[in-house]
């Protein structure tokens, strides 16, 4: 009797990322294999890895490289890794895809790729977030797959498994152009590169079918959907622009049997009035993420972030009174080369003032190859960074209550 082989995948980072490894299970599912669920512990998620892998006939870790704690997480996995060949036990073939293989693989190769393949020995095969749909040409080179497995493989009729009975993720666009000194994206993930709209249109409404209902649309900049690199450059949050990206949410909102609409990542630079227009719609969700990351100028320019805190302000006063009732979600670091305490403070009164229904809060951490890490300086102390993270963390929740 024929038996399937089996497959595991394991995210890690954001939502981008998990619609990539969505796509990866329909590839993989089109070819035959079976998807296993991990075994749960609810005590220890390294304890749930070691026992399901040996089940396992092909492993993907699919790998976020935004801050030293997401690596540091897949370079654990290789811990499991090393107890289970220790023990005897048979080992998946390995993949590794995702940001840090794009970090050293990529067109702006941020590290060297060898760097990467010594610090993960237990891994058999690289790809890169660009090198989705090669993905059964490469396992068939490595004879995890048969020639004619491959063969048959087609990629037009490829459609992202979902995980969730009614709401998908759907990837508009990859890669970012922005380059912001801290952020590894634009290395990881490579040019800006937007789907066309008869692309998305066409997998959201296979979903439809499928009974999906709500969409969160994902990329690294959202709001430059569609646009050239000249013109998402000249883009100011306020203007009066139309954008391609507000005439996307209104060609999806007609479809019936969409009810809810999400997208993420936004930025505060070129949300323009045209957005803050088609955000008014009905099945446009009511939380909205806008990273402002700093609330001081200075630490936003050296940040080459594009916008100012009065310019971000009044972007929040225009989106709360278009919507009223949004929740408005922002990321933010502390600690950035060069912050001082009054600067840092600017932050803390900002976070008061907007009182942000989320905050992801993060310690600055140097990322290897990135403008900041080679032109900055990490002046500001581990125990400062943790202090400031701390007293953030307060202000923010006690701004909720």
């Amino acid at each position: 009797m024929f038996t399937p082989q089996k497959y595991l995948i394991k995210t890690l980072g954001c939502q981008a990322n998990l619609a990539d490894s969505n796509t990866m299970a329909g590839i993989l599912e089109s070819l035959g294999l079976e998807e296993v669920k991990i075994i749960e512990d609810p005590v220890n998620e390294s304890t749930a890895l070691l026992k399901t892998l040996p089940e396992v006939d092909l492993f993907i870790i699919n790998t976020c490289s935004v801050r030293q704690k997401s690596e540091d997480k897949a370079y654990g996995v290789g811990k499991i890794f090393k107890k289970l060949k220790d023990n005897g036990i048979k080992t998946p073939h390995v993949v590794m895809a995702g940001c840090m293989v794009g970090s050293a693989t990529g067109q702006r190769q941020r590290f060297e790729f060898e760097q990467l393949k010594k610090k993960t020995p237990w891994v058999d095969t690289y790809i890169n977030p660009t090198q989705l749909f090669d993905l059964p040409n490469v396992l068939n080179e490595k004879k995890v797959l048969s020639e004619w497995a491959v063969k048959k493989f087609d990629p037009n009729g490829i459609y992202n498994k979902q995980v969730e009975k009614k709401r998908a993720f759907v990837n508009i666009s990859n890669g970012c152009d922005n380059f912001c000194t801290f952020c590894v994206v634009p290395y990881a993930r490579g040019k800006e590169v937007s789907r066309s709209s008869e692309e998305i249109l066409k997998e959201i409404s296979h979903l439809t079918m499928r009974g999906i209902t709500e969409v969160t649309l994902c990329g690294q900049n959202v709001n430059s959907w569609g646009l050239t690199v000249s013109e998402k450059f000249k883009l100011r949050a306020g203007s009066n622009q139309k954008l391609p990206f507000a005439k996307l949410l209104r060609e999806i909102h007609e479809i019936p049997e969409i009810t809810k609409i999400d997208f993420i990542s936004s930025n505060p630079f070129d949300f323009t009035n045209d957005l803050i227009e088609a955000i008014k719609l009905p099945k446009i969700s009511n939380y909205m993420h806008i990273a402002v990351q700093s609330g001081n100028n200075e630490v936003l320019k050296n940040m080459n972030r594009r916008h100012t805190i009065e310019e971000f302000t009044d972007l929040i006063e225009k989106i709360k009174l278009a919507k009223p009732g949004v929740e408005i979600g922002t990321d933010l670091i502390v600690g950035f080369p060069g912050e001082t305490d009054a600067q840092f403070r600017d932050t803390v009164e900002l976070v008061k003032r907007i009182k942000f229904n989320v905050a992801f809060i993060a310690m600055y951490s140097p990322r290897k190859g990135t403008f900041a890490d080679k032109e900055l300086k990490d002046d500001v102390t581990r125990d400062e960074k943790k202090s400031r993270h701390d007293i953030l963390t307060k202000a923010w929740k006690e701004s909720l209550k």
